[in-house]
């Protein structure tokens, strides 16, 4: 299938593929049984594809939002890597789904998970090999805990035309004729992503035949499925984001310009937002705004959303369509915080107007006056930070839910900022880990951060310490193992932390400070490699160590030498910073007063 260009989609009968595994399940039929169940089948299948492909085909994207565009005119395809340096193209679905039937593809927000997601789908469709399926797996938040994922597939199949009967699903379940496009399982409130796994789990083992592709931000659950094979989406080359640029349609002009730039130096100063298709398209959207890119992403947020709000129209140039709401711009940034942070903290991407009926219930109980169908309609018709899709709205992105709820914490005064922050992290360990919301917020207020959020985390994680060695304190609630990776065909390793599970407070720390870890790996780049060797060597020779594999905690803390050169690499020093960390949020607090004291002497 050609990704570039628009087919006409005509789907051929699936029945015939499937014919013999199918008739070696359906035993029990008689020839006229057998004939009206091949039509039977091809009927409803053909129903609910053509249905399917009309849905999926056509999206919404922040910088196309009046009305949905065809995924394949501005598609990109992307590289998918697999360890030991294995690149697999996305081109083709196939060349997925012959690595295993069980994969899970990872990667950062706005990298295009989704996307790519639709686009598998699509092109399945076109080889008629396997009848996909896509579900988005935020659904299950509003699911009692009772649900059963087979009665999940009939209804999705049913909601999009299928007139199928539930023993015929059963069948073609069995004769593994469904691909499974799982979206979002980062997206699951933490409370019920156990009981989904162990449901996910049986349904695999039940129904083995078929394809599995789950999509998520990266997680180390995923080391709890076990059968799953992980693919991490690779960050855009210059050359995938030269051609991404060029396919949107967008100001001519501009646009051209700033392909220029992206070419000549604007990839390479600003790679870590060039290189994420999301990013990527919000430096194009602000780029005639904004002389400068910032290098802080919530300053880039920032731009992006004065943008939405000057413009209203970012692929017409000097278009402004008209703001019912009649709300000043810091007004309007204030009440969208309200409504994000409220939002985010209740778990939603998606609502029905009853939901967001109580929503500004809550908002206007703080205060703030808005009609609520202006509000909606600047959002979704002006804006475009939301979208409809059927009855429900939903974030057209989550990455400016939560830059909003950022923002909306830094607005907050101490004790609150404290307060609801912290009820944050203990609502969703792994959501606070790995979302934007708390760098951005201590890139706001980095100093407020780690007073008001930081130290009480810190506080509450060394309650249990006791008596305990600080560094090994840490240590044994962090790392679970180390891993010297050897990519396929280099000469050298990198040293890799494996975090512990089940120490949800630490790895919260852990999260807010591996900008620093980062930083301090790259300055000292040269010194660290030298130190990486020795232990690396020492490994090799004292104890049979392999490349690639697992060098597990409790070898280090018995070994004296292991863990005196473990101490020196970046790990060491990281861990080492987690433990001089509350002395130096203390004694840089206390410099700060003093500092604000002597202005009054």
């Amino acid at each position: 299938m050609n990704v570039t260009s628009q087919n006409n989609f005509n789907p051929i009968i699936i029945f015939d593929k499937y014919i013999m595994p199918l008739a070696k399940i359906v035993t029990s039929f008689g020839k006229d049984q057998w004939e009206k169940f091949k039509i039977d089948f091809d009927l409803v299948f053909k129903e609910y594809i053509n249905n399917s492909y009309l849905k999926y085909s056509r999206i919404k994207t922040l910088l196309y939002r009046t009305e949905p565009k065809y995924i394949y005119d501005f598609f990109e395809v992307p590289y998918l890597d697999k360890k030991q340096d294995l690149i697999i193209i996305a081109d083709n679905v196939n060349n997925l789904l012959e690595k295993s039937h069980f994969l899970v593809i990872t990667g950062t927000g706005g990298i295009g998970k989704s996307t790519l997601m639709k686009h598998l789908f699509i092109n399945e469709l076109h080889f008629n090999d396997l009848i996909p399926i896509y579900l988005e797996l935020k659904d299950l938040n509003n699911l009692e805990d009772n649900y059963n994922i087979r009665e999940l597939i009939f209804e999705r199949l049913t909601s999009l035309g299928s007139g199928l009967k539930e023993e015929y699903l059963d069948y073609a379940l069995h004769a593994g004729c469904f691909l499974f496009l799982l979206d979002g399982y980062d997206e699951v409130i933490s409370n019920k992503r156990s009981d989904f796994f162990k449901k996910l789990n049986d349904f695999c083992d039940m129904y083995s035949e078929n394809y599995y592709i789950i999509a998520s931000r990266p997680c180390s659950e995923f080391f709890e499925f076990p059968r799953f094979a992980v693919l991490s989406a690779c960050p855009f080359t210059k050359q995938q984001a030269i051609s991404l640029i060029k396919k949107i349609d967008y100001d001519k002009e501009l646009r051209e310009r700033f392909v220029e730039a992206l070419d000549k130096h604007l990839y390479d100063e600003y790679i870590s937002f060039a290189t994420n298709p999301l990013l990527l398209s919000i430096m194009l959207l602000t780029y005639d705004n904004y002389a400068e890119i910032p290098e802080k992403l919530h300053l880039f947020y920032s731009n992006a959303f004065e943008t939405l709000y000057e413009k209203h129209d970012a692929t017409k140039s000097g278009y402004r369509r008209e703001m019912k709401s009649k709300l000043s711009y810091d007004v309007f940034k204030l009440i969208f915080s309200n409504f994000c942070a409220i939002t985010y903290i209740q778990g939603k991407l998606e609502f029905d107007r009853e939901e967001l009926k109580n929503v500004f219930i809550k908002i206007s109980q703080r205060g703030f006056e808005v009609n609520q169908e202006f509000f909606i309609s600047d959002l979704v018709n002006a804006l475009c930070l939301l979208y409809e899709d059927g009855v429900k709205l939903k974030f057209t992105h989550r990455s400016f839910q939560e830059y909003f709820t950022a923002f909306f914490l830094k607005e907050l005064p101490d004790d609150l900022m404290s307060k609801i922050s912290l009820g944050i992290i203990h609502q969703d360990f792994y959501r606070a880990s790995h979302d934007s919301v708390f760098p951005m917020l201590s890139d706001m207020a980095e100093k407020r951060f780690k007073v008001n959020v930081l130290l009480p985390i810190v506080n509450e994680f060394e309650q249990d310490m006791c008596d305990t060695d600080r560094f090994e304190y840490y240590f044994r609630c962090l790392v679970d193992s180390i891993t010297f990776y050897r990519k396929k065909g280099s000469n050298n390793v990198e040293l890799l932390l494996n975090t512990k599970d089940g120490y949800p407070l630490v790895k919260f720390i852990y999260s807010c400070m591996n900008s620093c870890f980062v930083m301090m790996r790259h300055e000292f780049y040269n010194q660290q490699k030298v130190i990486e060797d020795q232990l690396y060597n020492y490994l090799i020779e004292n104890e049979k160590y392999i490349d690639n594999d697992i060098f597990p905690c409790d070898r280090i803390l018995n070994s004296p030498q292991i863990l005196r050169l473990f101490k020196k690499t970046w790990i060491g020093s990281a861990i080492q910073m987690l433990v001089n960390l509350k002395n130096r949020i203390v004694k840089d607090q206390k410099n700060t007063v003093d500092e604000l004291l002597e202005l009054l002497k």
